[in-house]
C-alpha cells in the first residue's frame, strides 16, 4: 500500500446562485461577502451532487497520479454510504476499510457557489474511529474528523511510532481547527508534511510573512510545511529553505475552488512519493488544483501522471 488516507467523507450538495441573485459587499476589508434576506426564497441556477470529504479527494487524487491508496473513514448504513463506496471502488480506491454503521447516517455538506468562490456548511458526525489491520503504508495522510477524534488520535500517534518507515502528512480539518492547536499538537512531533492553507496557519501562529509563518510552524513540530495561498500559489519549507510557486490556471473559467486545497495536497504527496524534489512537488500541487477548480465538484478535474506531467513543462 502506497497511500493510506484517514477521516470522514460526505455528499456535497452543490448550489449555484445566479450572478442577480445574491447582494454582494464589501464591508470594511477586502473580503467579499455576499448577502441574503434571511426567510427569503433564493433562486438556485445549477444543483448537483457528489462524493467528497478531504481523505476521499486525496485518495483518489493519489490513486489518479498512481499510487495504491486505501482510505480509511466511518461511514453510516444509508445510500449515501452506499454510494460514496461505489464511486470509490469505480475510482480503483481500496474500500475494504470503508467502515458503515446501521443506524448512523452519512455526512452531508451544503456548498454555496456564486461568482468564483464558494461557502460551505460542512458536517461532521462523531464518529468511533480506531487502528484497524491494514496493511503497513508508505504514508498515511490524516486529516478532517467531526468530535471526539482525540482518542483516535492518540492511537495513531502510537501507531506510526511503532512502524517506522510510515510517513505522515497532516492536514487538520474544521473541527479540529476549531478545536485550537492543543488538542493536536501531539500529531505534530511525528509529522513529516504539514498542510495548511493560510488562514490556517495565521489562525495557528499568528500574523507574519510566509517566511515567519514556515518559521513558526516548524516550532510546532512537524519536519515539512506547506502553506497553500489560494491565487499567489504556495510554498513550504524544509525548516532551512523557503521554496515558492506560483498558482496555475489554464484558459478555462473557475466553475468550483472546493478541493482544490485536497488536490493540491495529492499533486504534492505523490510527487514526494515518486520522489521529486519539492520544486517539482509544488508544481505538481498547484497543477492539480489549478486543473479542479474548472469542474463542480472535488474529483472531476483531478489530473492523471501524464497529464501534470505535461502542465509542469509550461509551469
Amino acid at each position: 500500500m502506497d497511500l493510506l488516507t484517514i477521516g470522514d467523507v460526505a455528499i456535497d450538495l452543490y448550489m449555484k446562485i445566479g450572478a442577480n441573485d445574491g447582494f454582494p459587499l464589501v464591508d470594511g476589508g477586502a473580503e467579499p461577502k455576499i448577502c441574503f434576506y434571511h426567510g427569503s426564497k433564493i433562486p438556485v441556477e445549477h444543483f448537483e451532487t457528489a462524493v467528497a470529504g478531504n481523505s476521499l479527494n486525496v485518495a483518489v487524487g493519489g490513486k489518479k497520479l498512481g499510487l495504491e491508496t486505501v482510505i480509511y473513514t466511518e461511514i453510516g448504513g444509508d445510500e449515501n454510504g452506499e454510494r460514496v463506496v461505489t464511486e470509490l471502488n469505480n475510482h480503483g480506491v481500496d474500500t475494504d476499510f470503508c467502515i458503515k454503521t446501521p443506524d448512523d447516517d452519512t455526512n452531508v455538506n451544503s456548498v454555496i457557489i456564486y461568482g468564483n468562490d464558494r461557502t460551505i456548511f460542512s458536517y461532521h458526525a462523531e464518529r468511533n474511529y480506531k487502528i484497524l489491520g491494514w496493511e503497513k503504508p508508505k504514508w498515511i495522510y490524516y486529516t478532517s474528523m467531526g468530535k471526539g477524534f482525540e482518542d483516535f488520535q492518540r492511537k495513531l500517534v502510537d501507531y506510526v511510532k511503532q512502524n517506522p518507515g510510515v510517513g505522515l502528512a497532516f492536514n487538520p480539518g474544521t473541527i479540529q481547527m476549531k478545536h485550537g492547536l492543543k488538542t493536536f499538537e501531539n500529531v505534530l512531533g511525528i509529522t513529516d508534511i504539514f498542510f495548511l492553507n493560510r488562514e490556517e496557519a495565521i489562525a495557528l501562529v499568528g500574523k507574519g510573512e510566509t517566511e515567519e509563518l514556515h518559521q513558526k510552524l516548524h516550532k510546532l513540530g512537524p519536519k515539512m510545511t506547506v502553506i497553500t495561498d489560494s491565487n499567489s500559489g504556495a510554498s513550504c519549507s524544509d525548516g532551512s529553505k523557503v521554496t515558492f510557486q506560483k498558482s496555475y490556471s489554464d484558459e478555462r473559467p473557475i466553475a468550483d475552488k472546493t478541493g482544490a486545497g485536497d488536490a493540491f495536497a495529492s499533486g504534492f504527496l505523490s510527487a514526494i512519493f515518486y520522489g521529486k524534489p519539492t520544486e517539482t512537488a509544488l508544481k505538481w500541487g498547484v497543477a492539480n488544483a489549478g486543473s479542479i477548480i474548472k469542474e463542480i465538484g472535488t474529483t472531476k478535474g483531478l489530473l492523471t501522471k501524464k497529464e501534470i506531467e505535461g502542465i509542469i513543462e509550461k509551469i
